[in-house]
């Protein structure tokens, strides 16, 4: 194999193509030169990189195959086959694997790396597509997971094969280091270095002359985090964890008990036997590693799931429309917040604390019925245990008053904070805390009953039951049956139960408060699920209409790019629909100025248009296709949306970031250099010329501060950089002066495609 150079690449930095510069410390062997070795070892099989490699045309079976043989469980539909036009560009061919992979049911994240990071970051994305790049046609490579410093790959058969990383790494990165690697030999044959030392000073130019670079082109496959929240504990071998860790508890307490019966029966029958004391201190010796093994299971099972439960609440909160977001709050959502901690930390210990301790309990119960009260003592404890669950009971009921009062706090505290200025403005001074002594009062109510049942559940109960456990020894004592040794065993179970009843006590509590906070954050969980399986992915252009050279007249014969037909909306808790009955039909290069009064539904009909809501009644389609089939995230993007001041923000980041959060994230040159020309043709230079960080100065509430007038053409820019088919203005220029107006309403006529501009008369 050897490396050709790419004429025709793009020198960008963000790695999507090469560009002289590439990298950083290249591996051994990387690149130009075959893997020293490679396939030499017995255990694995001698099988070139070329035929482990999947043609285009067969992406779509690489990906069901890829997906099946990694245990995520695809749909059981037809593998997708990627047209011509999805391997035009990067940026095409990205979008095709993401509808590919959410066609089949698993979800494909786009992954970049450093040069010098390639082989690490390759070690940990399996299963995963990588794209060879070499100027030929598209090859890819199914990696299906991890064998030490090798990586399983997926052949056409679906058998697989063992491959060192850094062979695939310098495949990756051969196309890059061709790029510098002869002007490095020139040097080194200018330099006379000797062949020896010829290996080690290629490497040293190399990491000199290629930076940090991003390569991207692969994608790591995962289940959606809409999916089941079993299957993807499955996927993450959470349940095979909590297993293993309950089976190491089981065993710690079992050696524990032997470790009581040998000493114990030496010390009962007045002789120090050396042999059970050697077996005793072997049992003890045992426990220690069984104790690692369960703090370490139990490190791995608390950060899966607490990475598991955020992606889905993640996940989950970004999936509620903008009517359910609108009709709660903020203060409610801090609530959720604070809950969805909660659910992280108490669920799981609590969990786990109540098995254990539930098998502590039955544990102890065989010992006390071994002991000399017999089966009534084991029957006291079972009395105990229920009396416990029943005061669990009524500390969920005090929990979930308590709750309820503090979120409702909390969101009243938010809302007061975010409307500081009206009610200093606008509310009487003797107002500004009318409330407040009530509703502490309240709290302070919950919060004892609360702490009275915490006190009964973790601290009488379980040394209650030392009381209760040794009355339960009194009739055999009374009565004068029973041994030494079986009132020895009976004071140990009752020991035992009293450790058991203590972890269940915890353990139930923190599930009664797991329990209610996840009554606040279902909504969340549930939202992460949302919506059907997706369609076939789509040609790249689907939705797009045919490219209009920039200022043909509008007298061409054009397509109908948007239209409406009896569209029908209602907002949730009223009476009369927003928007009723309406059809519409929206050209290409069209531009529309849709006047009304306020509250005619004007807004709701630009959401609408823009799919940031769905309608109640009534067919949606951009260029022939309705929402369902191109899908809401491809939809938005082909129909640009700028809201009403209230409903638009300026994210806490760099200048950058917030033009180019709807078009691309981390930017390439281009989308900057276009980002600045926009904004001088909106008037922004002179702020601009401010800013000592230009676009990358951090702006936001924690950075530079713009006025209402830069805010609107901000949120100007942001629309018309995504390079949609339609943009839609919502009231974006009421907070500009004339001459500034008419400066951006010539920049949005010059650069939308087909506009619609909303304003009151």
């Amino acid at each position: 194999m050897t490396a050709e150079a790419q004429p025709g690449w793009e020198a960008r930095p963000d790695g999507e193509e090469a560009q002289p510069g590439w990298g950083a410390r290249p591996q051994p062997g990387w690149g130009a030169r075959p893997q020293p070795g490679w396939g030499a070892r017995p255990d694995q099989a001698v099988d070139p990189l070329g035929a482990l490699e999947w043609p285009a045309e067969r992406l779509g079976d690489a990906l069901e195959a890829l997906a099946t043989q990694s245990g995520l469980g695809p749909r059981a539909v037809a593998a997708p086959v990627p047209a011509a036009g999805h391997l035009r560009s990067a940026d095409a061919l990205g979008a095709w694997i993401d509808q590919a992979a959410a066609y089949l049911g698993v979800e494909a994240e786009p992954i970049a790396a450093r040069y010098d990071e390639i082989g690490e970051a390759l070690l940990r994305v399996a299963p995963a597509l990588v794209w060879l790049r070499d100027g030929g046609a598209p090859r890819f490579l199914a990696v299906l997971g991890r064998r030490g410093r090798d990586l399983a790959a997926l052949r056409a058969d679906r058998s697989t094969a063992r491959v060192p990383v850094e062979a695939i790494a310098g495949r990756i990165c051969r196309p890059i280091e061709a790029q510098v690697l002869p002007e490095i030999e020139r040097v080194l044959a200018r330099a006379a270095v000797r062949p020896r030392r010829r290996a080690r000073a290629r490497r040293a130019l190399l990491d000199e002359r290629l930076g940090p670079v991003i390569i991207d082109g692969i994608w790591s496959l995962r289940l959606p985090p809409g999916a089941a929240l079993a299957r993807q504990a499955q996927a993450a071998r959470i349940p095979r964890r909590l297993l293993g860790l309950l089976a190491a508890h089981a065993a710690a307490y079992t050696l524990w008990i032997l470790v009581w019966m040998t000493v114990g029966r030496s010390i009962l029958d007045d002789h120090l036997d050396e042999g059970w004391l050697v077996a005793g201190a072997l049992l003890l010796a045992t426990v220690v590693p069984l104790r690692q093994l369960m703090a370490w299971l139990s490190g791995l099972v608390a950060i899966d799931s607490s990475a598991l439960v955020k992606q889905r609440l993640l996940s989950g909160a970004l999936a509620l429309d903008a009517e359910e977001v609108r009709s709660e709050g903020a203060g409610r959502f801090l609530g959720r917040v604070i809950e969805s901690e909660a659910i992280e930390g108490l669920a799981m210990g609590g969990g786990v604390a109540a098995v254990a301790s539930a098998f502590e309990l039955a544990a102890a119960a065989a010992v006390l019925a071994q002991g000399a009260a017999g089966a009534i003592h084991a029957l006291l404890l079972a009395a105990w245990a229920a009396l416990v669950l029943a005061l669990c009971v009524r500390f969920y009921r005090r929990r979930a008053r308590w709750t309820a009062a503090r979120l409702a706090m909390t969101h009243d505290l938010i809302e007061r904070l975010v409307g500081h200025r009206t009610r200093l403005a606008q509310e009487r001074h003797g107002r500004w805390h009318h409330g407040e002594d009530e509703a502490l009062a309240q709290y302070l109510l919950r919060s004892r009953d609360i702490d009275r049942s915490q006190i009964e559940i973790g601290a009488l109960m379980p040394r209650g039951w030392l009381i209760a456990g040794i009355a339960g020894l009194l009739p055999p004592f009374l009565a004068g049956t029973g041994s030494a040794g079986a009132y020895a065993v009976a004071l140990g179970g009752v020991l035992l139960a009293s450790r058991a009843l203590q972890g269940l006590s915890g353990g139930l509590s923190s599930l009664a408060s797991a329990a209610i906070a996840w009554e606040q954050v279902s909504t969340l969980f549930q939202a992460a699920a949302r919506g059907g399986p997706p369609p076939p992915p789509l040609p790249p252009d689907a939705g797009r209409s045919p490219a209009r050279a920039r200022g043909q007249e509008a007298a061409e014969a054009r397509a109908v790019v948007l239209e409406a037909h009896e569209l029908s909306f209602r907002h949730k808790g009223r009476a009369r629909p927003a928007v009723a009955d309406v059809s519409v039909r929206i050209a290409a290069g069209d531009r529309i100025l849709l006047e009304g009064p306020s509250g005619g539904g004007k807004s709701t009909l630009s959401a609408l248009l823009s799919g940031l809501r769905a309608p109640d009644v009534g067919l949606l389609l951009l260029n022939g296709l309705d929402r369902h089939m191109l899908g809401a995230a491809a939809w938005r993007r082909r129909v640009a949306a700028a809201p009403q001041f209230h409903e638009n923000h300026v994210l806490a980041g760099t200048f950058a970031y917030n033009l180019l959060m709807g078009r691309r994230w981390p930017p390439r040159p281009d989308d900057l250099a276009e980002a600045e020309e926009i904004c001088h043709e909106l008037g922004l230079g002179e702020l601009l010329g401010r800013m000592p960080g230009g676009l990358e100065q951090v702006v936001g509430e924690t950075g530079w501060q713009l006025s209402h007038g830069e805010r609107s053409r901000l949120y100007m820019a942001r629309a018309l950089l995504q390079d949609a088919e339609v943009v839609v203005l919502d009231e974006s220029f009421a907070a500009l002066d004339p001459e500034t107006l008419e400066r951006a309403l010539r920049c949005v006529l010059r650069r939308a495609r087909t506009l619609v501009v909303i304003a009151h008369p």
